[in-house]
């Protein structure tokens, strides 16, 4: 039964009277890049491929013949012309854009037998890069240029205000703000971005540190960790937001050294970063370390502050003056037997007691 059945279907296929259909592919295409929709078949002398009612692509008589194809398909579109007769009718699309995405036929055919192919396609805008920072009373999370939508949520509870826009290409930029309090200021900040089904996409994180340090010492910049990542890592040492220290891109071998602004400056294999030789007037300020990969953006902000040789000797000079002054204090006491709150007296030579009430009231003033 199973064999008649079977022979019939081929006898129908080829008479022409019935197409063959292969089952479904489903590709992920990536917004503005270059993606290929998977064909192949012996059948090539007649090419279509259709996104619903519109044509995207069609080839006949050994050429594209592209008098129909819809006007958004326009120069987006190509054939592995090369590759036809050995079967290869795959479709080349362009400049991706959302509207792009759905379910594609290809079509094939020769004189009497045809094929039907499907490929779903699913165009997505990933996040390439996330600004996190303080802002006034709030700390903000925001992206740009997305697709499809997803949501924000934080490690720290709050009430954070959410803001969505979409532009005329379907994109999405987002924007969440978490109100913060002045002591809340060095706490780790973490938002998470995540996909409809509710898996994390993108993670950034913001921290703020401080340390003192002497003109001439060392200080230690402390970097975010990998929290667990492995894999490709960039890493980038900015001073005051412009000015770069260091950078790593994951490439290089550790350890790093260089001068910066007359500092020697030190990356280790375990990611802290050390500045030697530092003063007051060229290296004070906010040093940023940001540790970033295809996945998270961490920061870490530093405010370093450096006494200089001025503040140290200006220091040491009253704490002298402070110990000279008591000693000189402490003598006078001694020497007259000048009592607080009392008269002082003196023995004469000839052994009668003076009074000492002008001295004391001089030495009080």
């Amino acid at each position: 039964m199973f064999t008649t059945m079977f022979q019939l279907i081929r006898n129908l296929i080829l008479l022409g009277l019935l197409e063959l259909t292969v089952g479904e592919e489903t590709v992920t295409c990536f917004y503005s890049k270059e993606c290929v929709l998977p064909c192949q078949s012996s059948y090539h002398d007649v090419i279509h491929w259709h996104n619903g009612p519109w044509i995207a692509h069609s080839f006949y008589n050994g050429a594209d013949q592209l008098a129909h194809q819809n006007a958004s398909y326009k120069g987006r579109t190509a054939l592995f012309t090369d590759q036809i007769s050995t079967g290869n009718i795959s479709l080349i699309l362009r400049g991706v854009r959302i509207e792009d995405s759905g379910k594609y036929k290809c079509y094939s055919s020769i004189s009497s037998h045809s094929n039907e192919a499907f490929v779903n396609v699913n165009v997505k805008a990933p996040i390439q890069s996330v600004d996190i920072k303080f802002t006034d009373k709030t700390i903000t999370c925001s992206t740009n240029k997305i697709y499809p939508k997803q949501t924000i949520s934080w490690n720290i509870d709050g009430s954070p205000k959410e803001e969505i826009f979409e532009d005329s290409q379907r994109l999405f930029s987002l924007k969440s703000s978490l109100p913060i309090q002045p002591d809340q200021k060095n706490l780790s900040y973490i938002c998470y971005f995540r996909s409809g089904d509710g898996q994390v996409t993108y993670r950034a994180s913001l921290m703020q540190d401080k340390t003192e340090i002497n003109s001439g010492e060392t200080a230690t910049i402390r970097c975010p960790d990998s929290q667990g990542e492995t894999g490709h890592f960039n890493l980038i040492l900015t001073f005051d937001d412009s000015s770069e220290v260091l950078s790593y891109n994951g490439q290089t071998s550790l350890p790093i050294n260089k001068k910066w602004k007359d500092a020697d400056v030190k990356l280790t294999p375990e990611g802290k970063i050390t500045l030697h030789n530092l003063d007051s007037a060229k290296h004070a300020g906010i040093y940023t370390c940001e540790r970033k990969t295809a996945q998270s953006r961490q920061i870490m902000r530093t405010s370093v502050h450096i006494n200089s040789d001025v503040n140290i000797i200006a220091i040491i000079v009253g704490i002298v003056c402070v110990a000279v002054l008591v000693i000189i204090t402490a003598v006078i006491c001694i020497k007259y037997k000048v009592c607080k709150g009392g008269k002082g007296h003196k023995v004469g030579q000839n052994g009668q007691v003076a009074e000492m009430e002008d001295l004391n009231n001089e030495n009080q003033l």
